[in-house]
């Protein structure tokens, strides 16, 4: 399912137009949009479309709480396949929202769903990542009433 985001939607799009004439001029460089980039979009749409409180600067494990005090983690990709990387350690998240964003401007929920869900299906990985497949795979298992995305906006 995808989701819009009424104001960093048409921004986003605006940045992915300008990355793929970039590409057009220079095509031997990828011109990927990246790193904290991506990281600080997620972000914004935690604060944005789902009401999320950031946490103080240098708070270890999340990034963010809800009203209701539950501690959550936020990552974000625009990974079609691949690995989605879920931090330089392995940790458990006490709730994690993985966000998938698209050049149209909107993004879908990869994984919405408590920490320790996805811990077992990373302990035998090198690197605290996950695939695209494996974190729709483990969001399928999450029960409604452990989401927070459908929680979060039906408050709005």
């Amino acid at each position: 399912m995808k989701h819009s985001t009424k104001k960093i939607g048409p921004i986003l799009k605006r940045l992915y137009k300008a990355r793929n004439e970039l590409r057009t001029l220079f095509p031997k460089f990828p011109f990927t949009l990246d790193g904290n980039l991506i990281g600080d979009i997620g972000e914004a749409i935690a604060i944005q479309d789902f009401g999320l409180e950031k946490l103080s600067r240098g708070t270890k494990g999340h990034d963010f709480k809800t009203k209701d005090g539950i501690l959550v983690q936020v990552k974000a990709t625009q990974a079609v396949k691949g690995g989605v990387g879920l931090g330089l350690i392995m940790q458990s998240f006490e709730h994690l929202i993985v966000i998938q964003l698209t050049e149209d401007g909107e993004y879908g929920i990869l994984y919405d769903g408590r920490g320790h869900l996805i811990d077992s299906v990373r302990t035998h990985r090198k690197t605290p990542s996950l695939t695209v497949n494996q974190l729709r795979k483990l969001n399928a298992k999450v029960a409604d009433n452990d989401r927070l995305v459908p929680h979060l906006q039906s408050e709005s």
